[in-house]
C-alpha cells in the first residue's frame, strides 16, 4: 500500500479564511484537471499567493464536487473539495516561501525555467502534486511552526527521514492507497446481531434493569439518527444507559449538564468575547474531539436538556444535522460555526458533526422544565424508559465486559429513505410495512395539524430497516418479541401529540383505535378501550393490538384527554 499523496494548493488570501470556515477549498479553471486526481486522505499544503507564505496543512475529505454558490465575495470558484484542517497557522506564524521553496524537489520538474522562477511556476498551477519528500518537509515545517506537542513533532521528523530514505520512489497521485470509502459500508468481520446480544448481556451483568428491546432500540435509534431523547421519571437510568453502552462498545461518553440559562448557542457552539477571542462551546469541543478520534464512537449526553430551550441553544446544530452528507466512515454535517473568526482560530470554523459522534438528551417531564417544540421532536427519536422489577434489589453488579465496535457499526444505511440501495426482498418488505404504518397513523393525526412529514417517515422506516439486522434483540426480558415498527411509531409520532383543543383530542382517540383495530375510533369507543386497559392493570403493551406499545402509550394520553381535556405525551 503506497503512502499518502501530497498537494500544494495556492489560494488567494481573501479566500483562505472562508475556505477554512467552510472546510472547502475551491478553484476556477486553473488546476481543474488536477483536482480530479485528488483522493480522500491526501494531504494539502495551503499556500497564500498574495503573501507568498504557507498557511496550513489539510486533509482531503471525500471526492471533488461542483458548487456555484459564493464561497467568498466576488469570487466564482465552482470546482471544490472538502477538507479537514490538520494544522492552521495564525497569520503571525505563516511561513515565508523564501525560507523553504528553494530546497523543494518539485522545482526539478521545470529544468527549462530559471531556478529563481521555478516555484512561481509551481504555484501558478494553483493545484500541484508534490513529491513525498517535499510533502513531509512542509508538514514538518508547519507543525514545528505551530508548536505542536513533542510527540507529534518527532513523528513528523521520522516521517521526513523516512521520505528521504525513499526519495527515489516518488508518490504519484496515480500510485496511492485505495480511496477511503465514503458513506455507508457494512463493517467487515462484524456480526451485528451477535454483538448486540453481547451488549445486552454485558449491561445486564452490571446489574442494570434495562429490557433487551430498550438497549436495542437505543442503539438502533442512535445509528439511524445521531440525536436521541431519553424520557422517563427520575432515576430510571436515562443518563446511565448511554454511558453503559459507550463503555461496553469501546466508545466514549461525556455527560454535559444543561442549565436553565442556556438561551442561545453560546454554551454549545461558542462565542467571541470582548477581547475578540473565540471561546468554543462544549458541543463544538466534543465534535472536534470526535473528529480527531475517528476510530472510536463518541456520545455527548445533554443531561436534563429541557431545563433550557433546545430549539434556541441547539438551533444551528439541528439545522446542520439535517444537511449531513456522505463522508469517509459514514455521514457528517456542514461546518457548525458560520461566523468569521480570526485566522488563528479559524480551525474551529471547519468543525462538523462527524460520523463518530452521537448526541443524546435526557428529558425531564415536570413543571421545572420546558416543553419541546415541534422542531426538536421532529428531528429526534424519543425513547421512554420505565423502572421495572423494583422489588429485585439483591442483584450484585458484575464487571462490564467491553468489546470495540467499529465506528462504521454506527453508520446508517442512508439518511434519506430514497438513498437506501441494494435492499433485499425481505428488507424492502420491512420498509414497505413501516411506510404503510406511518401513512396510516398520519391519516389520524393530520386533521389536528399533527401530521407527519417526509423526515419522520424516512427515519421511522430506516429504524425498522436497521432493526431487521438484529431481530432477536427486540424482545422483552421474558423473551416476548417486540415489533420495531411499533417502537418506531411510539418514538417518532406519538411524542408530537400535545394539545388541549378538540381536534387534538379527536386525533388521539382516532389514533388509539387505529393502533388497536386498524381503524379510527371516537371518544365513546375509546372509553371502552380504556376500561379494558385499566382492568388489565394499565400494561405497557396492549395485547391483541396491531401495535401494542403504541396503543398502550396512546391509552395513557387518551385517559388524560378524557379526564382533563388535555391530550399530551408530556403531561
Amino acid at each position: 500500500m503506497s503512502a499518502v499523496a501530497y498537494w500544494l494548493w495556492s489560494l488567494p488570501p481573501d479566500v483562505f479564511p472562508a475556505a477554512v470556515r467552510a472546510g472547502t477549498f475551491a478553484l476556477w479553471r486553473q488546476g481543474r484537471r488536477r483536482l480530479s486526481e485528488v483522493r480522500a486522505g491526501d494531504r494539502i499544503v495551503a499556500y497564500l499567493s498574495g503573501y507568498q507564505a504557507f498557511a496550513g496543512l489539510f486533509e482531503a475529505v471525500g471526492a471533488p464536487f461542483e458548487d456555484a454558490t459564493a464561497l467568498a465575495p466576488g469570487r466564482h470558484l465552482p470546482h471544490r473539495l472538502r477538507v479537514r484542517p490538520l494544522a492552521v497557522l495564525p497569520d503571525e506564524l505563516w511561513v515565508s516561501s523564501d525560507r523553504v521553496a528553494d530546497d523543494l524537489r518539485v522545482l526539478d520538474e521545470y529544468p527549462d525555467v530559471p531556478r529563481e522562477s521555478r516555484f512561481r511556476r509551481v504555484v501558478q498551477q494553483v493545484l500541484h502534486p508534490l513529491p513525498a519528500i517535499d510533502g513531509k518537509v512542509l508538514e514538518f515545517v508547519v507543525q514545528a511552526r505551530l508548536g505542536v506537542d513533542p510527540e507529534a513533532l518527532m513523528e513528523a521528523v521520522e516521517a521526513v527521514r523516512d521520505a528521504r530514505r525513499h526519495v527515489g520512489t516518488p508518490t504519484a497521485p496515480s500510485a496511492r492507497a485505495a480511496e477511503p470509502t465514503v458513506g455507508y459500508v457494512a463493517p467487515a468481520s462484524f456480526d451485528r446481531s451477535a454483538a448486540m446480544e453481547r451488549l445486552v448481556e454485558a449491561i445486564a451483568a452490571r446489574g442494570f434493569r434495562f429490557e433487551p428491546w430498550e438497549v436495542a432500540a437505543y442503539v438502533t435509534a442512535l445509528r439511524t439518527k445521531p440525536f436521541v431523547l431519553l424520557a422517563g421519571v427520575t432515576g430510571v437510568g436515562k443518563s446511565r444507559l448511554p454511558v453503559l453502552v459507550a463503555d461496553a462498545t469501546g466508545g466514549r461518553a461525556t455527560v454535559l449538564p444543561v442549565r436553565p440559562d442556556w438561551t442561545d448557542p453560546a454554551e454549545t457552539l461558542g462565542y467571541t468575547d470582548l477581547s475578540g477571542h473565540f471561546r468554543p462551546g462544549a458541543l463544538l469541543r466534543a465534535a472536534r474531539a470526535a473528529g480527531d478520534d475517528p476510530e472510536r464512537f463518541h456520545t455527548l449526553v445533554l443531561d436534563e436538556m429541557n431545563l433550557g430551550r433546545p430549539e434556541h441553544y441547539l438551533a444551528e446544530v439541528l439545522s446542520r444535522m439535517e444537511a449531513r452528507a456522505p463522508a469517509p466512515g459514514g455521514y457528517e454535517s456542514p461546518p457548525l460555526v458560520t461566523e468569521t473568526l480570526a485566522s488563528g482560530e479559524a480551525a474551529w470554523q471547519a468543525v462538523r458533526l462527524p460520523p463518530s459522534l452521537g448526541i443524546v438528551g435526557t428529558v425531564n417531564v415536570d413543571e421545572s422544565a420546558y416543553a419541546f417544540s415541534r422542531k426538536v421532536l421532529d428531528r429526534a427519536f424519543v425513547l421512554e424508559l420505565a423502572a421495572r422489577d423494583l422489588d429485585d434489589w439483591q442483584t450484585a453488579p458484575g464487571e462490564l465486559e467491553a468489546e470495540r465496535w467499529p465506528v462504521a457499526a454506527w453508520a446508517p444505511r442512508a439518511v434519506r429513505l430514497g438513498e437506501a440501495v441494494d435492499l433485499t426482498a425481505d428488507e424492502r418488505a420491512v420498509v414497505d410495512r413501516a411506510v404503510a404504518a406511518v401513512v396510516g397513523a398520519s391519516g389520524c393525526l393530520g386533521p389536528a395539524g399533527l401530521g407527519v412529514g417526509y423526515r419522520a417517515r424516512d427515519e421511522a422506516a430506516l429504524f425498522a430497516l436497521h432493526a431487521s439486522e438484529t431481530p432477536t434483540a427486540f424482545r422483552t426480558a421474558d423473551g416476548e418479541p417486540v415489533d420495531p415498527v411499533d417502537l418506531a411509531l411510539a418514538m417518532k409520532l406519538v411524542p408530537r401529540i400535545d394539545g388541549a383543543r378538540a381536534p387534538a383530542r379527536a386525533a388521539v382517540y382516532a389514533l388509539l383505535g387505529w393502533a388497536v383495530y386498524g381503524r379510527a375510533t371516537d371518544a365513546r369507543s375509546t372509553q371502552s378501550l380504556l376500561d379494558e386497559w385499566e382492568t388489565d392493570g394499565r400494561p405497557s403493551a396492549l395485547t391483541g393490538a396491531q401495535f401494542p406499545r403504541t396503543a398502550a402509550r396512546l391509552a395513557r394520553i387518551a385517559e388524560g384527554a378524557l379526564d382533563d381535556g388535555v391530550a399530551s405525551f408530556w403531561a
